[in-house]
This record gives C-alpha cells, structure tokens and sequence, in this order.
C-alpha cells in the first residue's frame, strides 16, 4: 500500500518513530532547554521569582501553636506551543524507480534533514531565550583574546559561588560556544595548568573539574542565512563575546533548572511526521512539523559572563 495515497496529510507513524530516535546533540538546544511534553497547546507553568528556598525555617513546636511559616515568590506564566513545520517536495521523476523499500529510506532521509531544519529553528529560538532570560550579569575580567589576563577560571568559579549562594547547587553547566571555548583553553590561564599537568590538552570533563561545574554545553551550531539558490551564508547561533553558567535540568518543572521546551506531542513524540500527494507537479510531499514553546521557569539559575 502506498504510504501517498490521498492528498489528504496522513500520520506516518513509522516514518515519525525513525525521525524521533536520531540522535540530535550536534544541537544544544535540547540539552539547555530539554524537551518537556504537554497534552495541551497553551496554559500556564509556575515561575520562581525569587532565591527565598533552602531557609532554616523548621523550629520546634510547642503543643497549641502553629508550625513556622514560609512564604515563596511564585507567578504564573503562560505557555503558548506554536507549531513549526516544513515540507519537502519528492518528485515523481526522482523516485520512479524506487521499489518500496529504498521509497521508506528515501521518505526517511528527507524526513530527518526535514527535522534538522526544525532544530535550526529551535536552536535559534533556545538562544534568544537565554539572552533575554533576565540571569544575573557580570563582566569578564578580561576578554579571552587578552590570553595573558583573562582569568576564566576565576570568572567561571565566581558565577559558581553567586548561584550556590542562592541556592542553586544541582547540575551547574557551562555553556559557552564552540570558537569562544577554544579561546578560553589557549588563555594562560588555563595553559599554564595544562601545560603543567604534563599534558598538550585537557578533555572537556578535566576542563569542567578545573573551573568548578558539573559539565560544560559546547555550541557549535550555525544556521545558513541564504535564501534558496543563493551561496550558502553560515553564521553562528551563539553569543562569541559572552558565556553561560547555569543549572540544567530535565523532567518535570519540579526538577528544578533554567527552563524547558514544552513541547504539545498530540502524537506521542517530539516530531510528527506525515505525507500527502500533489499533482501539480506530481510528487510526493513529505511534512515533518511540531508545536513548542522555550520557557525560562526560574532566571535565579543562571550567570551571564559578558565581555568575555
């Protein structure tokens, strides 16, 4: 049975099961924002909008009184999942030869560089959110292209302290952008320890050990600016002069962290793929779409280093 017998979208679950599995951590995004299904399009999640936790507040209750009493600074905040989609056109003349199943490998590659092309988006968008997340903001002490008076090690450890000081411990990261991070590892800094330790570089877990947070996000994407038929324009998504330190989390909002993707999975995954079939021209029309909103739940967990 032909998986484009109707002009109609049709669900492909199979085709959807194969874009869902591909591991996508090229893109940063999913593990700043980590993906976090809702059964509805929009409502509202709830925002810390303080550092008033991890109180000494438990006191010893005599008989006929109340126990200690706490107050916290939540909001309300709304969440809407717009759906993003692309298309992508199969022409008859270039799978009329294609038996059936070089047709599904054919759907599938198309598929994938269709989701690719949503991650772009989400990336992006995941970007934004962080530079407006409203995070405390400090200055570098010196640029890392200054090699002989950056100190990243002790900008990072700082950023450390001011979040462990308001009561954000868990699952701090450093997220910092693929040219910048290179920079960072050729300051004297952290040559010095490096080259003292015996070795020509450190990995990126020795790198995290050293400046005192639990991992480190490389992003490395770039996203192609270009129209279509026009030379390839490839910039970079994130910041080049400024960093992250923040705590990243997934699973319920409860677990804590920066924010989510929320994600309106009305078919049971991140992606929903499907196909159609057109005349004019004659082809077969591969869709891959999904509908997400990037929240920042609690901008008490995350350090901007600016002037890096």
């Amino acid at each position: 049975m032909s998986m484009f017998a109707s002009s109609a979208a049709s669900f492909q679950p199979v085709i959807s099961e194969v874009v869902n599995a591909v591991d996508r951590q090229v893109y940063a995004g999913p593990q700043i924002l980590p993906f976090q299904p809702v059964n509805i399009r929009k409502g509202k999640y709830v925002k810390i909008e303080s550092a008033q936790y991890d109180n000494d507040a438990s006191k010893p209750r005599a008989a006929g009184s109340n126990f200690a009493q706490v107050s916290g600074e939540y909001t309300a905040a709304t969440f809407d999942c717009l759906e993003y989609g692309v298309e992508n056109s199969l022409d008859d003349i270039n799978t009329a030869e294609a038996e059936t199943d070089a047709l599904l490998d054919i759907v599938s590659v198309a598929a994938n560089q269709l989701a690719d092309d949503l991650m772009v988006g989400h990336e992006i968008r995941v970007a934004s959110a962080l530079s407006g997340s409203g995070f405390n903001s400090t200055a570098a002490t010196a640029a890392m292209s200054v090699v002989a008076s950056a100190t990243p090690i002790a900008d990072i450890g700082a950023a450390v302290l001011r979040l462990n000081a308001d009561g954000i411990t868990k699952n701090i990261q450093l997220i910092m952008e693929a040219s910048l991070y290179q920079e960072m590892t050729q300051t004297d800094d952290m040559r010095n320890l490096i080259n003292g330790s015996g070795s020509f570089f450190w990995s990126q877990d020795q790198v995290a050990r050293v400046v005192g947070v639990d991992g480190i996000i490389i992003c490395n994407s770039r996203y192609n600016s270009a129209m279509k038929g026009q030379t390839a324009s490839r910039s970079a998504i994130w910041p080049t002069s400024s960093f992250y330190v923040a705590s990243i989390a997934d699973g319920p909002l409860t677990n804590g962290g920066i924010g989510r993707t929320l994600c309106y999975t009305d078919r049971g995954g991140d992606f929903v793929s499907e196909t159609y079939r057109t005349e004019q021209p004659p082809a077969n029309v591969i869709r891959v779409r999904n509908s997400c909103d990037e929240v920042i739940i609690n901008a008490n967990a995350g350090e901007i280093i600016s002037g890096a």
